[in-house]
C-alpha cells in the first residue's frame, strides 16, 4: 500500500512510540470497561471500593495521555510528511525548465500542489485516528471474546454488516455530491453569465427571457439533486443508527438463548458492545478515505516522477557562476521546436543568429506568431536550444552556469505576473524607491511597506510599470521588455521611448525590447525583424548582422 511505504520511508521516527501509545490507549479501554463492571457489581451490593476508584483514575488518566499523545504526534507527523512533500515538490517545479511546465500544464501542477496535498492534509489525519479505532477494536473484541465468545462473533459480525450497508451507501451517496456538485457548477455558469453579461441581457430582451430561462432549469435541477443527495443521507444516518440499536438488542436479547451463564456479563457485554458502536463508526467513516489518499499520493509521486525524468542527468545550472556582468548577450545558429503530444514539430525557430550588446537599444519586431517570445525565451534561457549556442561575451554558456547568466536579466514578459512582495529584493532604499515611483508616475497608486507594494490591483498598464520599478531595483545589467509600452497610454508611451529607454542605455545595460510602434524604430540602435521563426533580412529600417564565425 502506497500510504505504509511513504510513512515507513517518510516518518520511521515515531512509529514504534505511536504503536505504543496506541496499544495502551486500547488496553487502557478495555481496563475502562473490567473496571466498570466490576464497580457495577460492588455498587449492586452497596459497596464502594477505593481501590476500584483509584485504578479507575490512573486507567482515565493512561487512556487519555496516550490517546492524548496518538491523536497530537499524529497530527504531526501527518502535516510534516505534507511539508516535505510540498517542498520537493516546490524545488522541483522550480527547478523545471519552461517546456517541461508548458508539456505537463500548470492546471496539472497546480492540482497536485494544491488539490492533491489539501487531500492528504485533511485525510491523513482522520486515517490516524481511524487506525487508533480500529487498534482499540481489537482489544475490545478479545475483551468481548472474553466474556462471550458468542456475543464477540455476533457483535462484530453485525458491525461488520453495518459498515458494508454504510460504505456502499457512502459511495452511491458520493456519486450523488458529484452530480450535485455539476447541477451547482452549472447554476454558477448561468449566474456568471447574468452578471458579466448584464449588459447585454439588458439591451435585448429575448437574450435575457432565454438566459433566466436556463437559470431557472439549472436550479431546479440543482434542487432535486441536493434534495435527494440530502434523502439519502438522512435514510443512511437513520439505518446505521438502527442498526446499531439493533445490536444491543441483539446482546440482550438473542444471546442469552444460544448460551448459558450469560446472565452473569451481560451488563458487561452490552457495555462493551455499546463501546464498539464509537470506534466501528469511526472505521466506518474513514475506510473510503483510504481510496481518496491513495488516489492523491498517486498523482503526487507521478508528478514527482514526470519533473524528475524531464530533469534527468543534467548538471546542475547553479553549480558555477559567469565570470562577471556581460557586455554582450548572443543567439549563434539556435534552433528550437515546439512538439505536440505525440512529439511531431508543430512549429520550429531558427536557425536564430542575434546580438545584443551593452549600453545599445536593440527592437525585436515581427507578427503574432512570429517567433518573438520564443526567440526571448531562449536568449533569456527559459528554455534549452535543440541547436546552436547561446553567448554571453562571446563565448558559450554552460548548463552549469546557466542559472548565473539568468541571474543577469531582469525580464518583463507580455504574461508578467506581479507578485505584492518584492521577492530578491532586499531592503530597498526609500528614496530611491520614491524616485523611482515618481519616475513611472505611480507615487499616488502603490507605496512600498513591509517587503511589498501596497496594492496590484491596477490596470494592466500600472502593473507593467510596477514591474519596471522592479527591474530597475533589481538593477541588472540586461533587461528584456517584451511588448512594455503595449498597455501603456500615448503619454506614457512617448515617456518610455524617448526617456526611459535612453536612461537605461545610458546606464550600460543591454536593453532588448520588442515592440510594434514602427514611430521609434529610430531610437534603437538595432532591430531585428521575426517572420515565420526566422530573423528576416533586408527589412526596411532594420540594421542586422551576421555573428562572425568562432
Amino acid at each position: 500500500m502506497r500510504l505504509a511505504a511513504i510513512v515507513l520511508r517518510e516518518l520511521p521516527e515515531n512509529l514504534r512510540t505511536l504503536a505504543l501509545m496506541n496499544v495502551l490507549s486500547a488496553i487502557a479501554t478495555a481496563a475502562l470497561l473490567w473496571l466498570v463492571d466490576a464497580a457495577a457489581k460492588d455498587a449492586a451490593k452497596g459497596i464502594v471500593s477505593p481501590r476500584l476508584l483509584v485504578m479507575y483514575a490512573v486507567t482515565v488518566t493512561l487512556f487519555g495521555v496516550t490517546h492524548n499523545y496518538a491523536l497530537v504526534t499524529a497530527s504531526q507527523d501527518a502535516e510534516r510528511l505534507i511539508h516535505r512533500i510540498r517542498l520537493r515538490l516546490f524545488d522541483l517545479v522550480r527547478r523545471a525548465d519552461l517546456v517541461t511546465v508548458d508539456r505537463i500544464g500548470r492546471a496539472s501542477l497546480h492540482g497536485v500542489l494544491t488539490q492533491d496535498t489539501q487531500t492528504l492534509a485533511q485525510t491523513l489525519p482522520l486515517l490516524a485516528i481511524g487506525g487508533q479505532q480500529a487498534v482499540m477494536l481489537v482489544f475490545l473484541a478479545v475483551y468481548l471474546a472474553w466474556l462471550s465468545p458468542l456475543a464477540c462473533v455476533m457483535a462484530f459480525a453485525f458491525a461488520g454488516i453495518a459498515v458494508a450497508v454504510k460504505v456502499a451507501r457512502v459511495q452511491r451517496l458520493r456519486r450523488s455530491m458529484v452530480e450535485a456538485a455539476a447541477a451547482e457548477a452549472r447554476v454558477f455558469d448561468g449566474l456568471t453569465d447574468l452578471l458579466r453579461g448584464f449588459k447585454e441581457v439588458r439591451m435585448n430582451r429575448r437574450r435575457g427571457d432565454g438566459l433566466i430561462h436556463d437559470l431557472a432549469d439549472a436550479s431546479s435541477r440543482a434542487r432535486a439533486v441536493n434534495v435527494d443527495m440530502k434523502e439519502q443521507w438522512g435514510r443512511n444516518f437513520a439505518l446505521v443508527e438502527a442498526m446499531f440499536y439493533t445490536l444491543i438488542g441483539m446482546m440482550v436479547f438473542v444471546v442469552p438463548l444460544f448460551t448459558t451463564g450469560y446472565h452473569e456479563v451481560v451488563v458487561a457485554a452490552t457495555t462493551a458492545a455499546l463501546f464498539i458502536v464509537g470506534p466501528v463508526s469511526t472505521v466506518s467513516f474513514v475506510t473510503p478515505l483510504v481510496a481518496q489518499t491513495e488516489l492523491a499520493l498517486s498523482n503526487i509521486e507521478a508528478m514527482e516522477e514526470r519533473l524528475r525524468a524531464a530533469a534527468g542527468s543534467a548538471p546542475d545550472e547553479g553549480a558555477e557562476r559567469l565570470p562577471g556582468p556581460p557586455t554582450s548577450i548572443a543567439l549563434k545558429d539556435a534552433t528550437f521546436a515546439y512538439h505536440d503530444g505525440e512529439g511531431a514539430p508543430v512549429f520550429a525557430v531558427g536557425p536564430l543568429s542575434a546580438e545584443f550588446r551593452a549600453g545599445e537599444i536593440t527592437f525585436v519586431t515581427g507578427g503574432n506568431g512570429s517567433g518573438k517570445s520564443t526567440m526571448l525565451r531562449l536568449l533569456t534561457g527559459l528554455m534549452p536550444l535543440d541547436g546552436g549556442q547561446l553567448l554571453a561575451d562571446g563565448e558559450p554558456v554552460p548548463a552549469e552556469r546557466m542559472q548565473s547568466y539568468r541571474d543577469m536579466i531582469s525580464a518583463i514578459f507580455s504574461d508578467y505576473h506581479l507578485s505584492r512582495r518584492l521577492y530578491g529584493v532586499a531592503d530597498p532604499d526609500p528614496a530611491r524607491v520614491r524616485l523611482l515611483l515618481e519616475r513611472l508616475e505611480m507615487q499616488d497608486k502603490v507605496t512600498i511597506a513591509d517587503g511589498g507594494f501596497s496594492t496590484v490591483a491596477l490596470s494592466t498598464g500600472q502593473r507593467k510599470r510596477l514591474a519596471l520599478v522592479v527591474a530597475q531595483m533589481e538593477d541588472k545589467p540586461v533587461i528584456v521588455l517584451d511588448e512594455w509600452a503595449a498597455d501603456q497610454d500615448p503619454h506614457f508611451r512617448r515617456v518610455f521611448y524617448e526617456e526611459l529607454l535612453p536612461e537605461l542605455k545610458a546606464l550600460g545595460k543591454i536593453v532588448i525590447c520588442v515592440t510594434h510602434d514602427e514611430r521609434w524604430f529610430g531610437l534603437a540602435d538595432r532591430v531585428y525583424h521575426m517572420n515565420e521563426g526566422r530573423i528576416e533580412e533586408g527589412h526596411g529600417h532594420h540594421h542586422l548582422f551576421a555573428l562572425e564565425p568562432a
